[in-house]
Parts: structure tokens; C-alpha cells; sequence
């Protein structure tokens, strides 16, 4: 029964990626292009060896290479920075948005709170992230009010569930 429970279990981290497809194909103005994981591909390929991606979409606005790498976390007090060992966004992916960004494009790691029926989205920069994972910060986790106080609300669309995407390019630029 317990197996049966975990396989059942929604893959909330694929579902965020799925609303924010839905996302970018329901914005005219954003080009778009989904980046495959290295799983994704080791799930076909026996022996692949496929660099590390820098982000889930690569995306362009107004002329402007924007990444966006989706986060999601169903903690409702904290979104934790470390499952066991791994952190939950990679060193390589903090690395690639900060040098796209210096490059002049823009980069986000997007964060939801899994909660039902408020799920809240906000949108970090790579720079705010390292500051997460530095000594300063100095924590396990990053409580909720934070995101409430240093990162971009993403506004939520309905019916479908999606998130406004445009409006913080928007913002950002």
C-alpha cells in the first residue's frame, strides 16, 4: 500500500514545468524553447552523457535570452534548500543565469509553493539564489516570508492554471 501511495503521488516539480509550458504557449510575445533534462534523456538512452542543462526554458522577450528554471516545494512554512546531500537548485544552474546575465539577458529561477488552492509563485534572480547558499544567509531553508519580501510575485493566471510570464519580463526589464 505505501509503494502504491508513492507512485501515485502527483510529481509536483513536472506539473510546475507543465503550467509554465502552458505559460510561455499562451503569451505571443515570448519565443520559447523547453531544454531537456539529462534524466530525461538517461531515461531512453542507456548510456548518455549529456552536459548539465542551465535551466528548464530558454526563452526570448523584447530581443532579450531569458532562462527560467522551475523550482517547487509542498513545505508550507519553508522552501528548503537541500533534499539530503543535492541542493535543490544546482550550483551550475546559479553559475549559467549570473553569466547570462552579464551577457545582458536575464534569468529566474522560478519557486511555487505547493499549497491547494493557493499556489504562489515567485521568481528569484541567480544573484539572490547564491546569496541563499551562502554564509551570510547561513540557513536550511528559506522561509516563505522571505519570498514575500525579496523576490518577484508571479501572477497567476486560471483555467488552466498558469502564471504570468509577460508581466515579469515585464517588471524585470
Amino acid at each position: 500500500m505505501l509503494n502504491g501511495a508513492i507512485m501515485g503521488r502527483k510529481d509536483t516539480g513536472k506539473n510546475f514545468e507543465n503550467e509554465i509550458r502552458r505559460s510561455l504557449k499562451s503569451s505571443r510575445h515570448i519565443w520559447w524553447f523547453r531544454i531537456q533534462d539529462t534524466n530525461d534523456i538517461n531515461r531512453f538512452v542507456k548510456i548518455a552523457v549529456a552536459e548539465k542543462q542551465p535551466a528548464d526554458f530558454f526563452t526570448v522577450y523584447r530581443s532579450r535570452p531569458i532562462m527560467l528554471e522551475a523550482k517547487t516545494s509542498r513545505n508550507l512554512t519553508s522552501f528548503p534548500l537541500h533534499y539530503g546531500n543535492t541542493r535543490a537548485i544546482a550550483k551550475h544552474q546559479v553559475t549559467e543565469g549570473m553569466k547570462l546575465e552579464r551577457a545582458g539577458g536575464l534569468s529566474f529561477i522560478l519557486i511555487r509553493r505547493e499549497e491547494y488552492r493557493n499556489k504562489k509563485c515567485y521568481a528569484i534572480t541567480p544573484s539572490q539564489a547564491k546569496y541563499l547558499y551562502s554564509k551570510a544567509y547561513d540557513k536550511k531553508s528559506v522561509k516563505w516570508t522571505w519570498f514575500e519580501e525579496h523576490a518577484y510575485k508571479v501572477e497567476r493566471l486560471k483555467a488552466p492554471l498558469r502564471w504570468n510570464l509577460q508581466k515579469l519580463y515585464e517588471e524585470a526589464i
